[in-house]
């Protein structure tokens, strides 16, 4: 008795006045981010950092990629130190086609510690996000 009562408190806790669902509730995204980091960077290498979004999306949209650099420890912005030129990058969903794209990424030789990557895409009000931990290690 109490699973059918909780079912339709939930149900009518997820619609709207309007009988949609309402987003902010759906644990479905249409937007997915796909990238394989590296195990560890280098100081004084180049890397491109290849990623892949893939969507659901039927209509086309235009949508925001973003990459950014922090000290994990500090949480400061280190983008400056890492040649993180192209930052920002704009895509255009197209039905059944993935968004490719690199990021390129110095590493100073004078850098020390590691660093966190995080990587954002949006696109109207979906959203997804990608937090990557890499370790920097010195030249052999």
């Amino acid at each position: 008795m109490k699973l059918p009562l909780i079912l339709i408190s939930f149900t009518l806790f997820c619609l709207n006045s309007n009988g949609q669902l309402n987003k902010n509730h759906t644990s479905q995204t249409s937007i997915k981010i796909h990238c394989t980091p590296p195990k560890f960077l280098t100081k004084g290498s180049t890397i491109k950092l290849k990623v892949q979004v893939s969507h659901q999306l039927v209509q086309e949209k235009t949508g925001q990629l973003t990459l950014s650099i922090t000290n994990p420890i500090t949480h400061q912005s280190v983008d400056g130190w890492f040649t993180n030129i192209f930052p920002f990058q704009y895509f255009t969903t197209i039905k059944n086609e993935n968004f490719e794209t690199e990021f390129p990424i110095t590493v100073p030789y004078d850098y020390k510690g590691d660093i966190a990557i995080d990587i954002v895409a949006r696109v109207n009000e979906y959203k997804d996000s990608v937090h990557i931990s890499l370790p920097i290690k010195k030249q052999k």
